[in-house]
């Protein structure tokens, strides 16, 4: 299995939230934010990946039953925040969401793991590619690991992905 981080294209996964982080995976590098400060901050540093990307997938969420309606309220808007950031800077046909099952599922079978076990995705993104470690060191890093699966869900099981540049006959970016 190639890296992600190979690919010709650029995806940006989105674990949203405040506490959320993004990630550019592709073209041979990763770029990425994580523990937002303000709304705005979230606004901005998604619109920024956002700019560079061929393709940005973010995770459905959705309220559970024992959350309180204040916490999923914040969480709803900070939410809103990124779809809105995503929808200003990418163009509709590149913008995905994907649900927390279907992209685990896919590394659950990638990688042979048991749906008895718990999903572990600091461990399973540290597999993924070297390059992936620096952003992978703290206990609360597991927001950065989802944002890094989602984006390498797009390029691991994506079909035909092309880089946005070449439907324009542009010449693809490599930095």
């Amino acid at each position: 299995m190639d890296s992600p981080v190979k690919s010709a294209v650029r995806v940006l996964g989105v674990d949203p939230g405040m506490s959320g982080a993004a990630f550019l995976i592709g073209c041979g590098s990763v770029h990425g934010f994580r523990d937002f400060k303000s709304k705005r901050e979230l606004a901005n540093r998604v619109a920024d990946l956002a700019k560079n990307c061929d393709y940005a997938v973010m995770e459905l969420v959705h309220a559970m039953p024992g959350q309180g309606v204040c916490s999923m309220f914040s969480f709803g808007r900070s939410s809103g925040v990124a779809d809105g950031a995503l929808a200003l800077t990418v163009p509709e046909r590149r913008i995905e969401e994907v649900s927390p099952q279907k992209w685990q599922n896919f590394y659950r079978n990638l990688f042979g793991v048991s749906r008895k076990q718990q999903f572990d995705a600091v461990q399973i993104a540290s597999r993924l590619d070297p390059l992936f470690l620096p952003y992978l060191t703290r206990k609360k890093d597991h927001n950065s690991a989802d944002a890094i699966l989602i984006a390498s869900w797009k390029i691991l099981s994506g079909t035909n992905l092309e880089p946005l540049a070449s439907l324009h006959g542009i010449a693809p970016r490599h930095d």
